[in-house]
C-alpha cells in the first residue's frame, strides 16, 4: 500500500520507464504468489545508488530476487551477495536472475541472516535490510563490521503503509512489534547520533544512512 496520496502515486506510475520482461515476469509472480517485494520506486532508488556507486552489496532479504535485479542491472565492477532463507524463493530468484543474464553478478547465500552474516567476506560499501522487520536492527548490527568506512545503508519499509504514524493501540494491518522496530530504527537514524540519516517517503518508506 503506498504512502503516497492516490493521485499522486497515479501520476509518478504514470511516469515509470518499460520494464524488462524478466522484471515484468517478476512483479507477476509477486503479485501472483502474494511475495513481498520493494516498490518500483525503490527499486529504481537502489538502482541510481548502484549506478552512481558501483558498489559491493550485501542484501538482506531476497524473496524472488525482485530489488537484486534492479541494483544488478546497473553494477559494473560492482557485485552482490543476497541473503535468502526460503530455498524456494531462492531457487526462483536465481531463475530469473539467469533469464536476465546477471547471475554471474549475484552471489546468494541461503540460511538465516543472523548465522551468515558473520562468516562473509568484506568490505560492503551497500547495506540494503529487507526481510523480517522484527530483526532489522539485528541485522544492521551483524553486518557494520563487514561494511566499509563510509558504507549507506538502505532499509525498506520504515513507513509500514504509513501505520507508524498512527496512535499506540490503533488497528493496523502491521504487528505491534514490527511498528516498535520501525520506529526505533527510524528516530535511531535520524536523531543526529550515531548515524546521519533520513527517511523517505519512497515506496513503503525507505531508510538511508551513513556511520559518523
Amino acid at each position: 500500500m503506498p504512502v503516497l496520496t492516490d493521485h499522486v502515486q497515479a501520476y509518478l506510475e504514470s511516469l515509470r520507464a518499460e520494464r524488462s520482461p524478466v522484471m515484468a515476469e517478476m512483479e507477476e509472480v509477486a503479485a501472483r504468489e502474494g511475495v513481498p517485494i520493494v516498490g518500483w520506486e525503490t527499486g529504481r532508488l537502489l538502482a541510481v545508488l548502484c549506478r552512481v556507486l558501483d558498489p559491493r552489496v550485501l542484501e538482506v532479504g531476497t524473496a524472488i530476487g525482485y530489488s537484486t535485479l534492479h541494483m544488478a542491472e546497473q553494477l559494473s565492477e560492482g557485485r552482490i551477495t543476497t541473503l535468502e532463507r526460503d530455498p524456494d524463493r531462492a531457487a526462483q530468484a536465481r531463475g530469473f536472475w539467469e533469464q536476465a543474464g546477471l547471475a554471474g553478478r549475484v552471489e546468494l547465500i541461503e540460511g538465516d541472516a543472523r548465522e551468515t552474516i558473520g562468516g562473509l567476506e568484506g568490505p560492503f560499501d551497500l547495506l540494503f535490510v529487507d526481510a523480517q522487520k522484527a530483526d532489522y536492527r539485528r541485522y544492521i548490527d551483524l553486518a557494520l563490521p563487514h561494511l566499509s568506512e563510509r558504507a549507506l545503508v538502505a532499509i525498506d519499509n520504515l513507513l509500514m503503509s504509513g501505520e507508524v504514524g498512527r496512535p499506540e493501540g490503533s488497528d493496523t494491518f502491521w504487528s505491534a512489534e514490527n511498528l516498535s522496530a520501525a520506529r526505533s530504527l527510524s528516530s535511531e537514524i535520524m536523531g543526529g547520533g550515531e548515524w546521519l540519516g533520513v527517511v523517505l517517503s519512497v515506496g513503503d518508506g525507505v531508510g538511508l544512512a551513513v556511520r559518523r
